[in-house]
């Protein structure tokens, strides 16, 4: 890979640890313990996904990803009879903007800047609940770009863009840490330079798309560079 002008980073896979900060506060939530809130939790997250790729195929204007994440979890509540108040789950859908970073996240984040590349997140969130998880972090990002602005949700090629769009930096120039199998299929099929950071390693389903590098995690990104 040449030297990229900007890395950025996927933010619900790459950086977050979701079942970490979520499970927790589902299982408060709904009276149940750990260990039946996580399959709910990955549901939620799987419908959450699910309805956003229905927003890229439906020809209306882009389902916001707050909404996505509301009816997913109203979904999980519907099948598993759980009777939340609209308050409790709106707590529960705000908790995604305090997610808590993987152990190795800040840090590695950090590395890479201070190696003097440009940062940013490139993500399918609300450009508030990017804002929100941004602060999380020690290290400023340089520019925090979301799906909202594509008005598509990733793997769509208007989310790639955005680099190429906004900041005229071109799709080989911008180097995309991805947390996903879909997010390197998205990244790759659009041109542009992909590590993965495969924490949960999950293998490709599209092998024909493959990643410049895959790590284990975000501790081994600064050396690659």
């Amino acid at each position: 890979m040449a030297k990229p002008r900007l890395i950025t980073f996927d933010v619900y896979s790459a950086l977050l640890d979701i079942q970490g900060g979520l499970v927790p506060a589902f299982a408060a939530a709904a009276g149940v313990d750990h260990a039946g809130a996580r399959p709910m939790v990955a549901t939620w997250r799987a419908k959450q996904m699910e309805r956003a790729a229905a927003s890229n195929s439906l020809g209306l204007p882009r389902t916001p990803f707050r909404d996505c994440t509301r009816l997913a979890l109203d979904y999980v509540c519907r099948r598993h009879g759980l009777d939340l108040s609209n308050a409790a789950k709106e707590d529960l859908v705000f908790v995604w903007d305090r997610l808590p970073l993987w152990p190795e996240a800040d840090a590695a984040v950090s590395a890479v800047k201070a190696k003097g590349y440009p940062i940013g997140v490139l993500s399918n969130g609300d450009q508030d609940m990017l804002d929100a998880v941004a602060a999380l972090f020690a290290t400023k990002f340089d520019h925090v770009l979301s799906s909202e602005t594509a008005a598509y949700y990733k793997p769509h090629p208007a989310v790639y863009a955005l680099p190429e769009k906004l900041l005229d930096i071109p799709r080989d120039e911008t180097l995309h840490i991805a947390g996903g199998a879909q997010d390197v299929l998205g990244t790759v099929a659009y041109g542009m330079p992909c590590i993965w950071s495969n924490k949960a390693g999950d293998v490709l389903l599209d092998p024909a798309f493959p990643p410049a590098q895959e790590i284990s995690d975000l501790s081994k990104l600064a050396a690659l560079l």
